[in-house]
């Protein structure tokens, strides 16, 4: 299902997996998105998420892990590969961004909004993102186009970032591994949730350990 709001203006969660994961395993010997963490593979946690919250979910991939691609189209996923992912996560974000927006053009839809995702962050609530798409939802049609939202926790920035529709081709411009920090620096609006786990990531094998804490509630 792709969420739609009165506009026809539809919201397309973004899910980033190109990423090397270097902290986690220095070497490369292994790939933490597929590590196993509450029972599956990282990065399908956080693809139930975005799923769960009813969002048609695009995954960004690397070419030098096929493992990951799989995973994620079994999970329900579209898979994007990004040829140049192992150059960062700006490059793969505008790479994606890029490929799924001439996919909805050439059929024919509107330009989406942008639900976008670390896919090492399998703890995200699906309330934190239903609460996003509430605050985006209510917005006016103009005000929806330009927007970017974010959860905060204890008034720490977390993910996801929903972007309106006019963004896409700032995001599509996107170079490094910074992703769209500076591009959204002051510009990004903060909603206040219950939800430790919009701020959780697994850098390294010890996040694998860490208990859950906080709501659990709709994911």
């Amino acid at each position: 299902m792709t969420l739609s709001a009165s506009s026809g203006r539809t919201v397309l969660g973004l899910l980033l997996a190109g990423g090397r994961g270097t902290r986690f395993s220095p070497d490369a010997s292994r790939n933490k998105l597929l590590a196993r963490i509450d029972g599956q593979p990282v990065c399908v946690g956080a693809a139930q998420s975005l799923k769960n919250a009813q969002l048609r979910v695009i995954a960004a991939t690397s070419p030098h892990a096929p493992d990951v691609g799989k995973a994620l189209a079994a999970a329900g996923c579209e898979v994007l590969v990004c040829d140049r992912a192992s150059e960062g996560m700006g490059v793969t974000l505008a790479q994606a961004v890029m490929q799924a927006s001439a996919r909805e053009a050439a059929a024919g839809n509107e330009p989406p909004c942008w639900c976008v995702m670390p896919a090492d962050m399998p703890r995200i609530s699906t309330a934190t993102i239903v609460r996003l798409l509430d605050v985006w939802r209510k917005l006016p049609a103009a005000t929806r186009r330009k927007c970017v939202l974010a959860p905060a926790y204890r008034g720490v920035r977390g993910h996801p970032v929903l972007f309106g529709s006019d963004w896409s081709a700032s995001l599509a411009t996107l170079e490094g591994d910074e992703g769209a920090r500076s591009l959204i620096r002051g510009r990004l609006t903060l909603i206040e949730v219950d939800d430790p786990g919009c701020l959780f990531d697994v850098d390294t094998p010890e996040a694998l350990t860490t208990p859950r804490v906080g709501r659990t509630a709709m994911g």
